[in-house]
């Protein structure tokens, strides 16, 4: 045969030692713990490959091979290679602490009976099954008991062998797949995993609305750009908090997006790095985490021709989550010897693109997005303690309808400090207006009909009491963006106003005045007729307040 890496070079092999040790040469790798099938082509290196890693249960072995045997024979059909002409089969292992080569060996047995009967199944011929356990070989189609049962690999010394044939032809001797896998596998942090529980409940916080969820995102790529910043600067790893924002982050499409988007000559071996250092970090109960960074670093190693390792990256990607779609296209995809860059190119024009939405999108929510700094305790506590108020208020009809006017004079007053040039107001006070507005009647005859001169005033007013939902108290912002979104629309800011409706429908998707407000903008209707019905409403709940002394 020839050598796999250039053909013009003969490499013989003319034992069974000889076609033991060619295996790793044959894929580039030696394939620890797994199952190799090879059936030869005329050159014999030519012909259709796959592994398969072995699970560490034994239970799981048989199941295992009749997959790898389907796959392989359907590979081999697209590669229009028929496997009647023979296939080589390779178990290897390495011993467990209790066990002998010898019993590792034995184990293996089984496994070749097993793929020989699957492989018949689809007219191959086993022509040879070889194990490799701690650097020796076994020959199970060997019919001489206690012959090619462990017997050491050939060493460099010995002239004919593989390994001696590769150094004469300059060839250095291959990794291992645990060796490979050290650059990308992970290895357990007790700091990053409390990190990442912090970061888990922040993100999921953050992102109870469209609003929070686009902030959030925005923040992911703007931390990306960063962390690769500090990557081409030389570093090798980042703080804790960090690392798990990241991760975290990470989980969003678009994030993965962005992160394909760095795949620039220039940018390939700190990317890399950057993939692998935070794949290492997501051991268990966060390993799915790094499913999509897996992915990532694969695509950074076959951008740079290391298809060894990206396979096996996806490898361990789809283990951990078959049903991530993403890893399951690049692995074929690399199988069919596609161009990674026909995946990247549109990565990077959609990234453009959607970081360019995405920015205007986090600027319009600004307005009226909960505050997550430090005021946000005292927002909270406000809310908490006006809400035992307010409840045992409204216990009553009398009391729900003095609470419901009593909002709209609060509302009013608010207004009048908005439009003097004071646009702040007392915590209790705005925790009162915020409690009052959820009842819907006060709601709508809050809804703006006064003069176009007022509405930048009530626009205000409403976001500046939607930045106080925070958590727990977010579903209370429903109503504050709703007004805001009809504020908006008689604006004609029919985005600022689609963005703050959508959101209200985020919190509770069966708000039917935000949703009908917002289809009303969808369908580009005019907002006259709607203003129309708001005013005689209005007229009609001050009329009423006139009888509210005889109740």
């Amino acid at each position: 045969m020839s050598d796999p890496r250039n053909p013009d070079t003969p490499v013989q092999v003319t034992t069974l030692a000889n076609l033991a040790q060619i295996l790793p040469y044959l894929l580039g790798h030696y394939p620890d713990d797994s199952i190799a099938l090879h059936a030869p082509g005329p050159n014999f290196h030519d012909g259709p490959t796959m592994t398969c890693p072995l699970p560490e249960d034994p239970a799981d072995w048989q199941a295992v091979a009749q997959t790898l045997v389907r796959q392989f024979a359907n590979h081999a059909k697209t590669q229009e290679h028929n496997l009647d002409q023979g296939v080589i089969i390779y178990l290897c292992r390495e011993p467990r602490a209790d066990q002998t080569p010898w019993d590792t060996a034995a184990l293996l047995a089984p496994v070749a009976d097993w793929l020989t009967i699957a492989l018949g199944d689809h007219h191959a011929t086993v022509l040879q099954t070889i194990g490799l356990v701690a650097n020796r070989w076994w020959a199970y189609e060997c019919p001489n008991e206690g012959c090619c049962e462990g017997e050491p690999l050939p060493s460099s010394d010995d002239p004919t062998s593989i390994t001696a044939q590769m150094e004469r032809h300059d060839r250095a001797p291959v990794r291992r797949t645990r060796d490979i896998a050290k650059e990308f596998r992970a290895t357990e942090d007790t700091n990053i995993i409390k990190a990442l529980d912090h970061a888990t409940t922040r993100f999921n916080s953050k992102c109870a609305t469209q609003a929070g969820r686009d902030a959030a995102l925005l923040l992911t790529v703007e931390q990306i750009d960063f962390a690769m910043s500090q990557f081409r600067d030389g570093a090798t790893a980042l703080s804790h908090d960090l690392t798990a924002q990241l991760i975290v982050g990470l989980q969003a499409d678009a994030a993965v997006t962005a992160g394909m988007a760095h795949t620039e000559d220039e940018d390939l071996p700190h990317a890399r790095k950057l993939w692998a250092y935070l794949a290492r970090h997501c051991a268990e109960p966060f390993q799915k985490e790094g499913v999509p960074i897996l992915t990532l670093y694969a695509l950074a190693a076959w951008r740079q021709d290391d298809l060894i390792t990206a396979r096996l990256a996806l490898c361990d990607a789809i283990t951990t989550n078959p049903d991530y779609e993403l890893s399951l296209g690049v692995h074929l995809a690399t199988v069919d010897n596609e161009n990674p860059q026909q995946w990247l190119a549109p990565a990077r024009e959609d990234h453009s693109h959607r970081t360019l939405r995405l920015r205007h999108a986090v600027q319009v929510a600004s307005e009226y997005r909960p505050v997550t700094d430090s005021t946000a305790g005292r927002y909270r506590d406000a809310l908490d303690q006006a809400s035992a108020h307010y409840d045992a208020q409204t216990l009553t009809g009398r009391g729900r309808l003095l609470a419901r006017y009593g909002t709209i004079d609060i509302v009013g007053g608010a207004l009048a400090d908005f439009r003097n040039g004071r646009p702040h107001l007392l915590d209790e006070i705005a925790a009162r207006i915020i409690l009052g507005l959820q009842d819907r009647q006060a709601r709508d005859a809050a809804l703006s009909t006064g003069d176009e001169a007022d509405l930048p005033v009530e626009r205000l007013l409403w976001g500046y009491l939607a930045r106080r939902c925070v958590p727990p108290h977010t579903d209370k912002a429903t109503p504050l963006l709703t007004l805001l979104g009809w504020v908006a629309w008689r604006q004609g800011d029919t985005i600022a106003a689609s963005h703050a409706l959508a959101d209200a429908l985020d919190i509770d998707p069966d708000y039917r005045l935000a949703q009908s407000l917002l289809d009303g903008i969808n369908n580009g209707c005019d907002p006259a007729p709607l203003l129309a019905i708001y005013r005689e409403e209005s007229q009609r709940f001050a009329a009423d307040r006139a009888h509210l002394d005889s109740l």
